[in-house]
C-alpha cells in the first residue's frame, strides 16, 4: 500500500487523533494485497450515447474483491485504501471508533493496533470499548473485563504501555488505566474524577492527560452511596415444602411487607427453600429478613445462594445479643424477633436469582414474614413493574412511564434486563417516548448512564435506529440534551449522557430522564429499544452542572489537564507540575479535548477561558517559562473539538467563528495555527457548521497522489473564499488540499467523491489504517453518469448535474411501492440543432438560471443545466419520458400549472410546457409508469395506474394521437390493475407487464396486438410467474425470449425470471429480500470480453440489473451483471450523506438490435461492402443491357454494313434522312407490330 507523505515518520504526531511510530516493524503485519476483479467490456457502438441515472452523488466501478459499498447507521470500521483510492473495510465495529495507536514494544516488536471507542464488537468479536487488531492475519483480540467508552490512546514504546483514557470504571480506577501486554493495570493515581479526552507524551517524557476532571480519583473519590430497594414483587417466586395451612401457604405474600402481618411457613418438621428469579440482573448489597412467628414457629438458620453463579455468599450481621459484627456463610442465624434483621454481602456479585435455604427451625417448623433486597446501584427500568415496589420504596421510589407502540421484550439467559421495544415510522417519531424517574435521596455529582441491549439477541441489527436523551435533574429546571446516539450495538452497552449535579427528590421536585427516537432516522421504519437508566454517584455536588464530559473544579489542584511521570511509583502533589499549574490559570470547569507538543511548546485546546481573560479555547505552555505566552487574537471565539499537527501547522476544528478579538475573517469552524509565524491561517472561507474531527487522508487526484486534511462534523457547505455565494453543498464531510490551498469539493477538475466521517488514522508498517465510516467513489457526479465507448475497459464520465437538496420527505402522495428518488428516467435528444441529455425524476439541482426540479436538460456542448422550475407541483415524480418530433412527453405522478395530471407535453422548441396539453388522466392514484411511441406511427402509448383519460374511459393503457391531439381507447375495454412496463416487438406487438386483470383472470404479463386492437395470450406458460412484473429486458427481436423482474405476490420479495422454450425459469440470484430492482437491461459485449455461453444467455451478452441491491456475502451494490451463470457487482454508488446510492434507469441514444447471425462487422467494413455491391450491380446491369442489345440485333438479322470508299462515304453521309423515315423504320422486322 502507498504511504502518503503526510503519514511519514518525519511528521509531528503528538495530538488527539492519531499517533504513528517510526519503528522497524516485521512485515508479517502487512495488510494483504487486494485481488483485481475482471469486469465485462460493453460493446456500445450500436447504442450511441449511454447514460445511467439514479439517486447518488458518487459512483465507482467494482475493481477489487475487498471493495464494498457500506452504509453507516452509527457503526464505523477499520479502513484501508485500495490502489484506486477507494476505502475498503477491514473490520466492522458496531459503534464509534474514537482512537487508535500502534503498540510497539521496546525491542521493536509490534503487538498490533490498539483500537478504542464506544463499540461492543469489532470484527464480530465481542469486545467492549477496546480491542487489539492484527493487520497481518486480520484478527481481533478482545481485552476482557473492560466495559465503557475509550476516547484516547497513547502507545508508549519507552514504557511498553498503552495509556487508555475515556469514561469507564475498572478495578477501582476511573477514566484512566494502562494496558501492559494484554493486561489492564491500575495507574498509581487511580484515574480521574471526570472523563479523559486526550493523552499525549510531553517534551519532558511525561504523560499528559486532558479532559473534564477536577481531581485525581484517589484524591477525591466519593464515599457516600445511596441505596435502592429491589423489586421482588415482579420476580417469579418458587418454594419447596410450603405449608398447607390456609393463609400461610403463599410464598409471594412476603415480597412486599415489613412486619409479620403476612407469613409463609414450611410444612411442620421439614426443611425447605424460597427462590426468587428476576427479570433483570441485580447487585445486592444488603438482605433484610423478618422471621416468622406463628405458634412458636420460626427459622433458626439459613443460607443464601446466588444464581447463575451457584455460589453460597458470605454475609455479615450484627449479633442481637452482643451487638458485635459477625460473619456467616454456610449457615447464618436468624433471631426469633418480629423486627427486621439486616445481612450485608461481603462481596457484591451480579445475579439473576437467589435461593434462601431454611436449614433449621424453632417449634413445629420454619418460615419467613418478609424478604427484602437493597443495592447501591441506582437503576430505573423502562418496564414500570420492574422498578421499586410502591409498598417498599416510599414517595421517592423509582418509576417510569411511556407513550407509543412499546412492547415488552424478554432477554436471553445472558441478558441484563427485560426491555421495551417499538417499531416506529421515521415520519412519526414525535409520539413515542419513555420517561424515567429515579430514586435519588442524596444530592451530589452523578453520571447518568443509558443502557442499551444488544441487537443480536432480538435480531434487529438491520433496523435499529437512533435516539436522544433529555433530562431535568436540578431544581433550577435547566434541561440537558445528549448528542444523537445509535442503538446498533451487537451486545449490551451503556452511554454516559450526563455528568454533573443532581438534586434529590422532594415533595416539589423529581429528577426525570426522557428517551425518545431521534427525528432524523436512516430508514423508513426503525426499531427503538429502552432498557434502563442508571445514576452513578461520583462525588459531592459543586459548581454548576454540565453535559457529558463536564466536571467541576476542586481544591485538589487540577482543572482539565494533568502531567503524570511514569517513572514515579507514588502520586506526587499535582501542584508541583507547571502543566498542572497552567490548568489552574483557567476558570472552573475547564474541558481540554486536545494537546499537541511541538518543540518547547505544548498547545492546549478545548472549552475553557482564562482567569485573566487574556485567551480562551486555545493556549500554549512553554516548558522554559512559568508564565503563559500570549495567544494571537486571544484564542478563538468558541470551543475547539479537535486538533491535528502537520508540519508547522496545527489544524483546529470546533464551534468557533473567528478569533476572540475578531481580527481575522474566514476562520469559520475550522482553521490552522502557524507555529512558525505565530499566526492564524484560514482554510478558504471555512465551513458553515461545527467540526468534530480532523484527520489526515491520502487522495488520488488527476495530478497524482497527494495529502489532504479530512474534516468531519455537522456542516452542510464549504466555502472556497469569504463569498457565501461560492459555497458548495456537502454533508458533514470535506477535504482540504494543502498543495492546492483549496477544498477538494470546489476543485472542478477532480472527479473523486468522498463522504462520511473519519475519526482516527495510524500507520502500521507501510499500511495506513483509518477508522470511521466512509463512502468514497472514483467519480463524483449527481444523479447521472455516462458510459464511454472503450475497447479495453469500462469507462465512465460525470455529468454537470448537481443535486442541491433531497426531496424525499416532501412527498405529496405515495408514488410507487419503492421509494424512488433522484433521476428515474432519461433520454438523449438530438434534433433542431440541440444536443441534450433529458432527465426526469424527483430531485432538485443547480440550474444555469436557478433551481430546476424534477425535469432537467443538460447541454451536450456547454454542460449548462436548464429545466422545469415551478411547472410541476411539489411532490411530483417523473417516471417516463418519450420524444416525438419537437414534443417531449412527460409522465409520472405529477400535477402541473396547466391542468396537468399524470402526463404533460414539453415543447422542445420553446423549452417550456406546450400550450396544448393532453386531457388530464384521472383516478384514485394517477401514475404513468411508461410511455412508448409505436414504431412508424405518431401514436403515443401511455401505461400506468389511472381510470380514464379526459372523458375517455380507457384505463391503465391509452393512446394519445399527437396529430389529432386526442386520446384513443385502442383496447376498447378496461384493463383493471396496473401496467408498469411496455416493450415493442416489431411494430404491432406490445409486451406489457404489471399487475393486471384480463378477462377476469389476474395476469402479470400479456401482449397487446396494436393492429388488431386487442390483447392476446403470450405463447408461453405464464402461470409460473411469481408476481407483478416491474421491468422487461429483451434479448431477441421476437417475443419468445426475454427477462422479467418483479416482486413476489406472496411476500413482495424481488425475483428474476427468463422466458426460455415457452416457460419462465427462475434465475438463481444472491439478492436479499430487502433488494429493490429498478431496471434490467441486456448489453452486448466486445469480442475480447465474451463469456461462456449458457442456456439462459448468449456469450455475446450480459444482463445488467440496477437498483438498491443487497447481495448475500457482499453487501450493497447499485448495479450487477449476470452472464447466465454467475452474478458480479458492477457499480457501487453512494449519496452525499453516506447512504447507499441507487441506479434507477439505463438509457441510450439508440435502441439495441438483437438480429441473429455470426456477428456484426464494423461500420467501416459495412460501408465498403455496400459500395462494392452497388458497383457490382451497376456493372451487371450495364452488361445485361449490352447482351440484350446484341441478342436483339441478331434476331433482327443484323449484318455489317458494306464498306465504301471515303469519297463515296463523304457524299452519302451528307444525304439527309427525312423525319418520317426515322419513325417508320421502327416497325421493320417486329413481327407485324403496328406502326405509330
Amino acid at each position: 500500500m502507498r504511504a502518503p507523505s503526510l503519514l511519514s515518520s518525519t511528521t509531528p504526531m503528538p495530538q488527539k487523533i492519531w499517533t504513528v511510530f517510526a519503528a522497524t516493524i516485521s512485515a508479517v503485519f502487512a495488510i494483504q494485497a487486494p485481488h483485481a476483479v475482471k469486469q465485462p467490456i460493453f460493446d456500445l457502438d450500436q447504442l450511441g450515447r449511454v447514460g445511467l441515472g439514479g439517486d447518488f452523488s458518487g459512483l465507482s466501478l467494482y475493481e477489487f474483491t475487498s471493495q464494498a459499498q457500506s452504509f453507516s447507521n452509527g457503526s464505523q470500521s477499520l479502513l484501508t485504501q485500495l490502489p484506486n483510492g477507494i476505502f475498503s473495510s477491514l473490520e466492522l465495529a458496531d459503534s464509534v471508533i474514537n482512537a487508535m495507536c500502534v503498540y510497539v514494544m521496546k525491542d521493536g516488536t509490534q503487538r498490533g493496533v490498539v483500537v478504542g471507542g464506544n463499540f461492543t464488537s469489532l470484527g464480530g468479536v465481542e469486545t467492549k470499548g477496546i480491542a487489539l487488531y492484527n493487520p497481518g492475519d486480520d484478527s481481533v483480540t478482545a481485552l476482557s473485563n473492560f466495559e465503557g467508552k475509550v476516547n484516547a490512546l497513547l502507545c508508549d514504546q519507552d514504557t511498553n504501555r498503552v495509556y487508555v483514557g475515556g469514561q469507564f470504571s475498572l478495578n477501582q480506577s476511573e477514566n484512566a488505566i494502562a494496558l501492559e501486554g494484554t493486561e489492564l493495570k491500575v495507574l498509581p493515581f487511580e484515574g480521574f474524577t471526570g472523563p479523559v479526552s486526550t493523552i499525549t507524551k510531553s517534551n519532558n517524557n511525561t504523560i499528559l492527560f486532558g479532559g473534564s476532571f477536577d481531581g485525581l480519583q484517589n484524591f477525591s473519590s466519593p464515599s457516600v452511596k445511596d441505596a435502592q430497594t429491589l423489586n421482588i414483587v415482579s420476580a417469579q417466586i418458587r418454594a419447596e415444602q410450603t405449608s398447607d395451612l390456609a393463609g400461610f401457604n403463599d410464598p409471594n405474600a412476603i415480597t412486599c411487607t415489613n412486619g409479620t402481618e403476612k407469613q409463609w411457613l414450611l410444612r411442620d418438621g421439614q426443611r425447605g427453600s424460597w427462590t426468587a428469579t428476576f427479570r433483570f440482573e441485580l447487585f445486592p448489597t444488603k438482605l433484610r429478613l423478618v422471621n416468622a412467628n406463628f405458634q412458636g414457629r420460626s427459622t433458626e438458620s439459613f443460607r443464601f445462594t446466588a444464581y447463575p453463579l451457584g455460589g453460597i455468599l458470605n454475609l455479615t450481621y450484627t449479633d442481637s445479643g452482643t451487638g458485635e459484627k459477625r460473619h456467616c456463610t454456610e449457615s447464618c442465624p436468624l433471631a426469633a424477633i418480629d423486627g427486621p434483621q439486616d445481612f450485608e454481602f461481603v462481596n457484591v456479585v451480579g445475579m439473576k436469582s437467589f435461593r434462601l435455604d431454611i436449614l433449621s427451625f424453632r417449634g413445629a417448623g420454619g418460615g419467613l414474614s418478609s424478604v427484602q433486597l437493597f443495592q447501591d446501584e441506582i437503576f430505573t427500568y423502562a418496564i414500570p413493574e420492574l422498578n421499586e415496589a410502591v409498598c417498599a420504596a416510599g414517595p421517592a421510589g423509582s418509576n417510569s412511564s411511556f407513550s407509543g407502540p412499546w412492547t415488552e421484550t424478554s432477554i436471553n439467559p445472558q441478558g441484563d434486563a427485560d426491555y421495551l421495544s417499538a417499531e416506529i415510522s421515521s415520519a412519526n417519531t414525535g409520539s413515542s417516548k419513555i420517561v424515567f424517574e429515579p430514586h435519588i435521596e442524596q444530592k451530589g455529582r452523578y453520571q447518568v448512564l443509558v443502557h442499551t441491549p444488544g441487537c443480536l439477541q432480538d435480531g434487529t441489527c438491520g433496523t435499529r435506529g437512533k435516539f436522544v436523551v433529555t433530562g431535568t435533574v436540578t431544581k433550577d429546571g435547566s434541561q440537558f440534551k445528549s448528542d444523537t446516539l445509535f442503538q446498533t450495538n451487537n451486545f449490551d452497552k451503556y452511554d454516559i449522557v450526563y455528568d454533573g449535579n443532581v438534586d434529590s427528590a422532594d415533595g416539589t421536585f423529581r429528577p426525570t430522564i426522557t428517551i425518545a427516537p431521534d427525528a432524523q432516522q436512516t430508514q423508513a421504519i426503525v426499531n427503538i429499544v429502552a432498557q434502563k437508566v442508571q445514576f452513578r454517584l461520583v462525588g459531592d455536588a459543586k459548581g454548576s452542572a454540565r453535559n457529558t464530559g463536564s466536571s467541576n473544579s476542586t481544591s485538589s489542584g487540577l482543572n482539565g489537564i494533568y502531567e503524570y511521570n511514569p517513572h514515579e511509583t507514588v502520586t506526587t502533589n499535582p501542584a508541583d507540575s507547571s502543566i498542572n499549574a497552567a490548568g489552574l490559570q483557567l476558570n472552573e470547569n475547564a474541558s481540554v479535548v486536545a494537546i499537541a507538543v511541538k518543540g518547547d511548546l505544548t498547545y492546549v485546546a478545548g472549552n475553557f477561558t482564562a482567569r485573566d481573560n487574556k485567551f480562551q479555547h486555545f493556549f500554549m505552555i512553554n516548558k522554559n517559562q512559568r508564565n503563559l505566552p500570549d495567544v494571537p487574537g486571544g484564542g478563538l471565539k468558541d470551543r475547539v473539538n479537535t486538533m491535528l499537527v502537520v508540519g508547522d501547522l496545527i489544524y483546529v476544528g470546533g464551534s468557533f467563528s473567528g478569533t476572540k478579538d475578531g481580527s481575522l475573517t474566514g476562520l469559520a469552524y475550522v482553521g490552522a495555527y502557524d507555529t512558525a509565524k505565530q499566526s492564524w491561517v484560514t482554510l478558504g472561507g471555512g465551513v458553515d457548521g461545527v467540526v468534530t474531527e480532523i484527520v489526515p487522508i491520502s487522495l488520488n487526484l488527476t495530478s497524482g497522489v497527494t495529502d489532504g486534511i479530512a474534516v468531519s462534523g455537522r456542516f452542510t457547505r464549504v466555502r472556497p473564499d469569504n463569498n457565501d455565494k461560492n459555497a458548495v453543498s456537502v454533508d458533514g464531510f470535506a477535504v482540504w488540499v494543502p498543495s492546492k490551498n483549496q477544498w477538494l469539493e470546489t476543485i472542478g477538475s477532480e472527479k473523486i467523491s468522498i463522504s462520511g466521517l473519519l475519526s482516527a488514522v495510524v500507520k502500521s508498517n507501510n499500511d495506513v489504517i483509518y477508522a470511521g465510516s466512509i463512502q468514497s467513489n472514483t467519480v463524483s457526479s449527481s444523479g447521472v453518469i455516462y458510459l464511454l465507448h472503450d475497447n479495453a475497459k469500462i469507462n465512465v464520465a460525470p455529468s454537470s448535474l448537481k443535486f442541491t437538496a433531497s426531496d424525499t420527505n416532501s412527498r405529496k402522495r405515495s408514488v410507487v411501492t419503492q421509494n424512488v428518488t433522484g433521476v428515474v428516467t432519461g433520454l438523449f435528444y438530438k434534433q433542431n440543432n440541440k444536443n441534450l441529455t433529458v432527465l426526469g425524476g424527483r430531485f432538485e439541482a443547480q440550474g444555469k438560471d436557478g433551481t430546476v426540479r424534477d425535469l432537467a436538460f443538460i447541454d451536450g456542448a456547454s454542460g449548462a443545466v436548464t429545466g422545469a422550475t415551478n411547472e410541476f407541483v411539489t411532490g411530483s415524480t417523473i417516471m417516463a419520458l418519450q420524444v416525438l418530433d419537437k414534443q417531449l412527453f412527460v409522465g409520472g405522478s405529477l400535477e402541473g400549472t396547466q391542468d396537468v395530471s399524470g402526463i404533460a407535453i414539453w415543447d422542445m422548441d420553446q423549452m417550456k410546457l406546450a400550450n396544448a396539453q393532453p386531457q388530464p388522466l384521472s383516478g384514485g392514484n394517477v401514475t404513468v409508469y411508461d410511455i412508448s411511441n409505436r414504431p412508424d406511427t405518431k401514436d403515443i402509448y401511455v401505461a400506468g395506474d389511472f381510470e380514464s383519460a379526459g372523458s375517455l374511459g380507457c384505463s391503465n393503457l391509452c393512446v394519445y394521437q399527437s396529430d389529432a391531439q386526442q386520446w384513443k381507447d385502442v383496447a376498447h375495454s378496461t384493463t383493471p390493475g396496473t401496467i408498469r412496463v411496455m416493450r415493442w416487438v416489431g411494430k404491432d406487438q406490445l409486451i406489457i407487464g404489471g399487475n393486471m386483470v384480463l378477462n377476469g383472470t389476474t395476469t402479470y404479463l400479456a401482449i397487446f396486438d396494436a393492429k388488431a386492437a386487442n390483447f392476446i395470450a403470450l405463447d408461453a406458460d405464464i402461470s409460473t410467474i411469481l408476481g407483478p412484473v416491474t421491468d422487461i429486458a429483451v434479448d431477441s427481436d421476437t417475443s419468445d425470449s426475454f427477462f422479467i423482474t418483479g416482486t413476489t405476490k406472496r411476500d413482495g420479495f424481488p425475483y428474476m425470471m427468463k422466458l426460455k422454450d415457452k416457460r419462465f425459469v427462475v434465475l438463481e440470484d444472491s439478492f436479499q429480500n430487502t433488494t429493490e430492482i429498478h431496471n434490467i437491461q441486456i448489453l452486448p459485449l466486445k469480442d475480447n470480453s465474451k463469456h461462456q455461453s449458457s442456456n439462459l444467455l448468449s456469450e455475446k451478452y450480459v444482463l445488467m440489473v440496477t437498483g438498491l441491491l443487497h447481495l448475500d456475502g457482499f453487501g450493497n451494490a447499485s448495479a450487477v451483471t449476470y452472464d447466465g451463470s454467475s452474478w458480479t457487482p458492477l457499480f457501487l454508488a453512494s449519496k452525499a450523506n453516506g447512504e447507499p446510492g441507487t441506479i434507477n434507469t439505463f438509457f441510450s441514444e439508440f435502441e439495441p438490435s438483437f438480429a441473429t447471425g455470426r456477428g456484426r462487422l464494423a461500420r467501416g467494413y459495412v460501408i465498403l461492402i455496400s459500395l462494392a455491391i452497388a458497383l457490382a450491380l451497376v456493372f451487371l446491369l450495364v452488361a445485361c443491357g449490352v447482351l440484350a442489345a446484341y441478342i436483339r440485333r441478331r434476331r433482327e438479322g443484323y449484318v455489317p454494313a458494306p464498306t465504301i470508299a471515303s469519297a463515296e462515304k463523304s457524299v452519302d453521309m451528307q444525304t439527309r434522312l427525312p423525319p418520317q423515315e426515322l419513325f417508320t423504320s421502327q416497325g421493320v422486322g417486329r413481327g407485324g407490330a403496328p406502326a405509330i
